[in-house]
């Protein structure tokens, strides 16, 4: 990297990003530039400090520009902020550098709402928080549970109305900071963030502290600043913990707003209010559910139908060294309805016979494919028949077994104008 040498680095740990969160926009100097891109076509440029958080702490990592330059993700290593940018900067100039505020508001709302989800659960259930993660869309905790427990929903519900009423108390969000040492440096810290301060997320008033939580992420000032928490179901891991998805702030109206047009979409489709609508999609399923069973009977009823059909028209066939071949098309039928078919013309077929022969069953719409099988008197009359019938049928994909060719195609289209005689 190239470099112009300055005393006034600031380490992670006191980057203006973490001591100012809200800060926009920021005057700094370019330390050190890459000569070339690295693997993934960025530079990595290193500033006196900066307002785009390097990712940490289970927090991604802030994007921004600098003097206009695009700031596709920054990262730490040891006690320095690297930024991956899409053009270089020369060494020792003066930038400026902004922060995508949106994307950071959201991250602090996501990261200081599990600090008081965490502490709420430690507090009001004895639940441990093993991990987290900041979800694109929703974002979980880990919690530390037996095999055999189960978070009740009347649990949940008071867990998620006592965050909301801490929220609503706008309690303070201070971030303290202490130098490393034996003592202050707890074994959750990087093995190579050697020589930096230790940052500690306290929630609460003085000498009524909620929650006490080393962290070097970006925090909200306030709890009144997340706005509202959401709790988002659970599920279960490694054998016993639980997962507890979550939304904060701007994300339940993000989530209200998608809940609201799927409502009205659903409005339209099923013609009826919300209120109802579980109970007219329940009804749609038990008469799909009816009517896919009265269609797999009539399907039943049908195969040995086709079947003679085919078997009929092969009979008529005096003997020949050509192979003779057939060709049924239903838009309406399925896989299991074309391998139906195929295995009852076998049945037919069985015995001596006085031609080479073969058929072609497609299950499926014409523009859209579907089910494709081919069975005949032989492997090689099987092969043939493919290689003729290819051409027509765009893409296509399968292979042999139990005695046919079975695979799908994407059209059917040109099928109907194709003559295998």
């Amino acid at each position: 990297m190239i470099s112009t040498t300055t005393e006034n680095i600031r380490p992670v740990g006191l980057l203006a990003c973490q001591l100012q969160p809200f800060l926009k926009r920021l005057e700094t100097r370019v330390v050190a530039c890459s000569e070339s891109p690295n693997d993934n076509g960025l530079y990595e440029i290193e500033l006196e400090d900066t307002i785009i958080f390097p990712e940490g702490g289970g927090q991604p990592s802030d994007t921004g520009s600098i003097s206009g330059i695009e700031v596709k993700i920054s990262r730490r290593q040891g006690l320095r902020a690297i930024h991956h940018a899409a053009a270089p900067i020369e060494a020792g100039s003066v930038v400026y550098v902004e922060v995508d505020f949106k994307r950071r508001l959201d991250h602090m709302q996501q990261h200081s709402g599990q600090h008081l989800l965490s502490a709420v659960l430690a507090r009001e259930c004895g639940l441990r928080t093993v991990s987290w993660s900041l979800g694109s869309d929703v974002s979980h905790v880990e919690l530390d549970t037996a095999k055999d427990y189960v978070l009740q929903q009347h649990l949940l519900n008071e867990i998620e109305s006592k965050c909301n009423a801490l929220i609503f108390q706008s309690l303070p969000m201070t971030v303290r900071v202490y130098e490393q040492s034996a003592e202050t440096c707890p074994s959750s810290i990087p093995v190579d963030y050697v020589g930096g301060v230790v940052r500690c997320v306290e929630i609460g008033k003085a000498g009524e502290k909620l929650d006490q939580n080393t962290c070097c992420g970006t925090h909200v000032t306030n709890t009144s600043q997340l706005q509202i928490l959401k709790l988002a179901g659970t599920d279960r891991v490694r054998g016993g913990n639980t997962r507890l998805f979550f939304y904060v702030g701007d994300r339940i109206c993000k989530y209200a707003h998608g809940s609201l047009q799927r409502d009205k979409r659903l409005a339209e489709l099923l013609s009826c209010p919300p209120e109802i609508q579980c109970e007219a999609v329940e009804r749609a399923i038990r008469q799909s559910k009816l009517q896919a069973k009265s269609l797999k009977s009539l399907r039943r009823l049908l195969v040995p139908l086709v079947a003679k059909e085919l078997h009929q028209r092969l009979s008529t066939v005096t003997s020949n060294e050509q192979t003779q071949s057939v060709l049924y098309h239903c838009e309406d039928g399925d896989g299991a309805f074309a391998i139906g078919v195929a295995n009852e013309l076998v049945k037919l077929m069985e015995g001596p016979s006085i031609i080479k022969w073969a058929a072609v069953i497609a299950a499926g719409t014409k523009t859209e494919g579907g089910q494709l099988v081919i069975t005949g008197g032989s492997s090689d009359t099987i092969k043939n028949t493919l290689s003729r019938i290819a051409p027509v049928l765009g893409e296509h994909k399968g292979g042999f077994s139990r005695g046919m060719w079975q695979g799908k195609a994407s059209s059917f289209l040109n099928l109907e104008n194709f003559s295998l005689d």
